[in-house]
């Protein structure tokens, strides 16, 4: 009686199993034996469209001693968008490993039920916020929370100076509109796996997977992203 009672069991299960039983706890054991520990080896590295204009701002830094105080500084973009402040990133500056996001979630860049599903992603990769550096695309949110077209430019540079500049020589990139941004061009699907990129010259490696949003709405999309985070952990391309 009274509201439809019908409910998909397998979409129940799969929102209230944690990331392990979701992402693929059937993977975890394969044929051939893995050093789990294992730095990732590098990957051949594929040359990755630069945006269009390439042409350094006449007060970007060489070096990445300055290079946060001039990203968070009076010339951001973010600075243009109604008194909007950009926060600082979060984990050490040095890390070995960059997480760029699309944009914060309230006062940090990847909080709330989003943020508990991103530490257990990390977790599951043998990392935590302690010895990542986090970072976004953009570092505030914009007014209408979306990125319209002619706020990119200026904010994919200013991520492809990021890891130009920082020792991390592994990237991951976290959320579409981050994907799209940095690792295609003339709308390419986004690469699955760990590949190489280049930014302003220097090559690293990168991963994407979707936004923790998005698995959140989405939990079979969880499987997919830690089949692609299995590559981090092997270093396969």
């Amino acid at each position: 009686m009274g509201a439809d009672q019908y409910h998909r069991w397998d979409e129940l299960a799969a929102s209230a199993l944690e990331w392990w039983q979701d992402a693929g706890v059937d993977t975890l054991v394969e044929d051939d034996p893995r050093d789990w520990q294992a730095r990732p080896a590098r990957a051949a590295v594929a040359a990755t469209a630069q945006p269009a204009n390439d042409t350094a701002p006449a007060d970007a830094p060489g070096d990445y001693a300055t290079f946060w105080d001039w990203r968070l500084g009076e010339t951001a973009p973010e600075r243009g968008w109604g008194g909007a402040t950009p926060i600082q990133p979060e984990g050490p500056r040095d890390a070995d490993l960059i997480v760029l996001t699309d944009q914060p979630n309230g006062d940090s860049l990847i909080g709330g039920t989003e943020g508990a599903m991103f530490d257990r992603i990390l977790s599951s990769i043998g990392r935590s916020r302690e010895d990542t550096l986090i970072a976004g695309l953009c570092m505030a949110r914009p007014l209408a929370d979306t990125l319209s077209d002619d706020m990119l430019p200026d904010l994919i540079d200013r991520a492809r100076r990021l890891m130009a500049l920082a020792p991390a020589r592994t990237v991951l990139i976290v959320g579409h509109t981050t994907s799209r941004a940095l690792l295609t061009a003339d709308g390419a699907p986004v690469p699955r796996g760990l590949h190489g990129i280049t930014a302003h010259g220097r090559e690293l490696q990168a991963l994407a997977i979707a936004h923790p949003r998005f698995m959140l709405k989405h939990p079979q999309v969880k499987r997919d992203a830690w089949r692609c985070l299995q590559t981090l952990l092997g270093g396969q391309a």
